[in-house]
Formats: structure tokens, C-alpha cells, sequence
């Protein structure tokens, strides 16, 4: 919600840069929003690469402040302080002179698979697991990345002083300080989350040595002001704070209030992620469920995660619904909503139809990615609503499964804190709440990860004593959903047909 500012008090600065989008945003104390911009840029593949010019992420951010302040009527000094939330995984190899020394590598490359294989070999999974809080290493991961161009570009490798990962670099761009944010790294596979050290073991399989690592430094810590640098570009003051911000899903825990144990917030963007906060890592070899630093000082998180989520409705939307398309358009309605509507008209269970929406792989709690999307259950009596509800439903009953193993290992909840674009879904929300039997909470600000790094913001320049005081004056939940008794036993009947089926179809992938 934007509301009205007083042009005497103070304001920070949330910055959420993702995949494709990039959001700022201007937030009081009491976490009232002042203004809103966002940009995107497009970082298409060549094949198994991925990667960009890092002024590709910098300059939408640059558009982004430069429009918040053209409609922001008070002074730039006002803005206090400036905190980061940003996507991981995507380093950044940087030169002495602070110059990048080749493209970004996105976490969505994978030309590191050989990579990942021999950090296996030479490290063993349970030992990587044990170490970095990762029970699984794939392409995406850095320490794969640094692998990599050690074998393959060792000239470039010799020439890079420093790797930055996203928050790192866009710190950096605001700053001039290079540091390595912890939440960021702790993924890399070459940190101790224990420790919150740099790992021996797992650097030197890596191929890389702590020279060419920042300085480790914990969220929500004052590592300089607004270089000149960036003044200039952006319109800030160099005497707004900068302060270490966290990964996205952490922020986004923040902004969403999920900052002790009890609590599980859930995105369903193009992804679906969870996260459950820990006072302690817990590192299950069974699940192999991931452990991160949590943004929160002492604190730990859970964070299953698949690589398919809200893009499964993104897909039948863009192939199958172009009268649906044609229609949001000429009534001015989201065409989701048009979907859901449709969706609506069809019972709980979809009369029979279930969806496997592993389109690219499945992720958490099973990893195969070979897996790919099933119908199951075809009718003559089946529509396209029913197939809509099915894709809602589907996508519960992922989430679920990363529920119950949450719970299994000690990190359950009496709630979720829905996020992301399918937060905005009334029906989708109630399914989630009837599969999982679990009340859903739906939070006042929707864009929950730049208010988390708003939040952050406060907590470092010292508006708020500690993220408690800060979440309580800066968050509020919009509306709670409880569970439908009606639709109990369809989802227990759904779930366990849901299971039952990718039990039996896995091996054909």
C-alpha cells in the first residue's frame, strides 16, 4: 500500500533485484510505502550458457531510484539508509582495478556440470552437506562456477582479484565496498555455515583460495555510505547508509515476519520456496532438506525450493488461453483472475484429474531432474477448469511435501505466510490452506522482499532497536484463511494419489 509521506521524518531504501525484475521502493519506520518503481531486463541463454554484462542488473537499478526520487518530495538526505535484496548464486568475477573481468555466470548456467561432479568425487556429498548446510550440488551452485573457470579460462581466473556474488556486487555499486554478504554465501559451497567461515576443504576443491574472497560480514551491518560514484548515477546522498542486506527469500521471510521458529513462509513465483527459521543449522542427510544463515542475527533457515511453480500456470496460460488472454484484455482483468474464476466453477479434486507440474525437473523432496509434467485421469468430462484446478492443486500438494518434511525434521508450523504472485489468487490461497490443513496468512505488503530489505535497513541505521520491534511496527497480515473441513478428505485422497503417482511414473522419465 503507497501512502502519503511526511517530508520531516525519515525513509529508507529497499532494493530487490531478481531473476528478470528489479523493485525499489521508499518505506518509513512504521513500514508505511512511499513509492514504488520497477524495471526488467532479459538474460536470454545460448544453450547451456547464461550469462550478462553486469550493467545489465546495475543500470535497471540505477532507472528504478532514479524514478522513486523524480516522485519522492522530500530531500535525498531524508533517505537514511539503503539495503539490499537481490537472487543468488550468479558470481561475479571482479579485477584489482574493480573492473569486471569477464560476463557474470547466472545461476541459471550450467556449463559446470562436470564441475559439480568432481567436488562430488573429491569432497563426497556428505561431507559437502555436513559443511555447507547443501545436500545437493548441481551447476547452479558458485563453487562449481570458480571450478570451472579454473580449468577453462585460467587466464581470466588468474586476472580476477576478487568474486562477488549478486548482493556483493550490488553493494559494491552502491558503496564502493566489496564485502561477501553471508546469507549469499551460504550456498556457495565453499562456506561453513556453522563456522560462518571460509571452508579449506571445500575451497580448495574448488579450485579457488581465500584471497580471492571478500571478507565474510553478516546482514544488517553499516559498511559505508553512497559512494560519489553513485550519487551521480542514482540521485542518492552520500550520506545515506549502506547497509549488508540478505538473499531474497530472507528478506522476503522479514518482510513477511518470519523471523523466530513456528512460522513458514511460502513463494509461489516462477519457483515455489519455502523457508522455516531455525535457532540452530540442521543438517538431515535423509531429506537433505537445504540449510542457509537465516538475515536474522543467530538465526538459521530451512529452504526447499523447486524449480517449478507459478511457471506451470504461466505455461498453459501463454499456450492454451488465448481467448481467456483476449478477454482480460478487453475487460481490463488480470488474466489470472480470469483463470481462477474458471477454476472456481470446478469442485475440490477436479473430478478425479491430477497434475504432476514437474515441467523442468522436480526439486525438493525428491531430486529428478528428468522428471516431467503428467495429466492423469483424462475424462470426457474434463475442461480447461478442470485442467486450471489441477495445475492450483498440484502445486499445493508440492508444497505440502515440503511441508511434511519440515515438520518431519523438526520445523513445522501453525501457519504459512503465502508470497509471490500466487498470493493474489482468493482460490489458490484457499486450496493451499484445505491441502496442507494448515490457516494461510496472506501479509499487507505483497512485495514482501524489498519491504524485508527496507526492514534491514531500519534495524542497521538504528530507526529500530532489533528486527522484533522492527517486524512488529513494520508488517501486518492482510487476511488468514483456514482450512475448509468440507474439503478434507478430497485433499487427503488428492495428496496420496499425488504421491502414489510420481511413485510409480518415475522410472519412465
Amino acid at each position: 500500500m503507497v501512502t502519503a509521506m511526511n517530508i520531516d521524518e525519515p525513509y529508507v531504501l529497499g532494493l530487490d533485484m531478481g531473476t528478470s525484475t528489479v523493485k525499489a521502493a521508499l518505506f518509513s519506520a512504521d513500514g508505511a510505502q512511499v513509492g514504488l518503481q520497477s524495471d526488467e531486463y532479459l538474460l536470454p541463454p545460448e544453450g547451456q550458457l547464461v550469462e550478462a554484462d553486469p550493467e545489465t542488473y546495475w543500470s535497471p537499478i540505477v532507472r528504478s531510484i532514479r524514478k522513486l526520487l523524480q516522485g519522492f518530495p522530500g530531500r535525498p538526505e531524508q533517505i537514511v539508509a539503503v539495503s539490499t535484496s537481490t537472487f543468488g548464486e550468479t558470481i561475479f568475477p571482479m579485477a584489482a582495478d574493480h573492473s569486471p573481468t569477464r560476463p557474470s555466470i547466472s545461476w541459471m548456467d550450467n556449463r559446470s556440470t562436470a564441475e559439480a561432479q568432481a567436488l562430488i568425487d573429491r569432497v563426497g556429498l556428505r561431507d559437502i552437506q555436513s559443511i555447507s548446510g547443501q545436500g545437493d550440488v548441481t551447476a547452479t551452485w558458485p563453487a562449481t562456477k570458480f571450478l570451472w573457470m579454473a580449468r577453462n579460462e585460467p587466464d581470466v581466473f588468474r586476472r580476477t582479484a576478487k568474486f562477488l556474488l549478486p548482493n556483493d556486487y550490488l553493494l559494491f555499486r552502491l558503496s564502493g565496498e566489496m564485502i561477501a554478504e553471508e546469507t549469499m554465501w551460504s550456498d556457495s559451497l565453499v562456506m561453513d555455515i556453522r563456522r560462518k567461515a571460509w571452508s579449506e576443504p571445500l575451497m580448495e576443491a574448488a579450485g579457488i583460495t581465500a584471497e580471492k574472497l571478500p571478507s565474510l560480514m553478516p546482514p544488517c551491518t553499516v559498511i559505508g555510505r553512497i559512494s560519489p560514484a553513485c550519487a551521480e548515477e542514482t540521485g542518492l546522498s552520500v550520506q545515506t547508509k549502506v547497509v549488508s542486506g540478505a538473499m531474497d527469500q530472507m528478506c522476503a521471510g522479514v518482510g513477511a515476519g518470519n523471523i523466530v521458529p513456528g512460522i513458514i513462509t511460502e513463494s509461489t513465483g516462477t519457483v515455489v520456496a519455502l523457508l522455516a527459521t531455525t535457532r540452530e543449522p540442521i543438517i538431515d542427510f535423509a531429506t537433505k532438506v537445504p540449510c542457509q544463515i537465516h538475515a536474522v542475527p543467530g538465526m538459521y533457515c530451512l529452504l526447499p525450493w523447486s524449480p517449478t511453480g507459478g511457471m506451470v500456470l504461466k505455461w498453459f496460460k501463454d499456450r492454451f488461453c488465448e481467448e481467456e488472454k483476449q478477454r482480460a484484455a478487453e475487460t481490463g482483468v488480470d488474466v489470472y483472475d480470469v483463470l481462477c474464476e474458471k477454476a472456481s466453477r470446478v469442485p475440490a479434486g477436479s473430478d478425479g484429474l491430477i497434475m504432476l507440474p514437474h515441467l523442468e525437473g522436480s526439486g525438493f523432496p525428491e531430486f529428478v531432474p528428468s522428471a516431467r509434467g503428467v495429466l492423469f485421469g483424462l475424462a470426457l468430462r474434463h475442461g480447461k477448469p478442470h485442467v486450471i484446478r489441477a495445475i492450483l492443486e498440484a502445486i499445493a500438494y508440492l508444497i505440502k511435501s515440503n511441508v511434511e518434511v519440515l515438520q518431519k525434521v523438526g520445523a513445522g508450523a501453525d501457519e504459512v505466510r503465502v508470497l509471490g504472485g500466487g498470493a493474489k489468487s482468493a482460490l489458490w490461497n484457499q486450496i493451499k490452506a484445505d491441502v496442507l490443513g494448515l490457516p494461510i496468512a496472506v501479509p499487507g505488503n505483497r512485495e514482501a522482499a524489498v519491504l524485508g530489505a527496507a526492514i534491514i535497513a531500519t534495524v542497521g541505521a538504528g530507526l529500530h532497536p532489533d528486527f522484533s520491534t522492527a517486524v512488529k511496527a513494520m508488517t501486518r497480515m492482510e487476511t488468514r484463511i483456514q482450512p475448509n473441513p468440507a474439503n478434507r478428505e478430497v485433499y487427503t485422497d488428492g495428496y496420496r494419489r499425488y504421491r502414489r503417482l510420481f511413485g510409480h511414473v518415475t522410472e519412465l522419465f
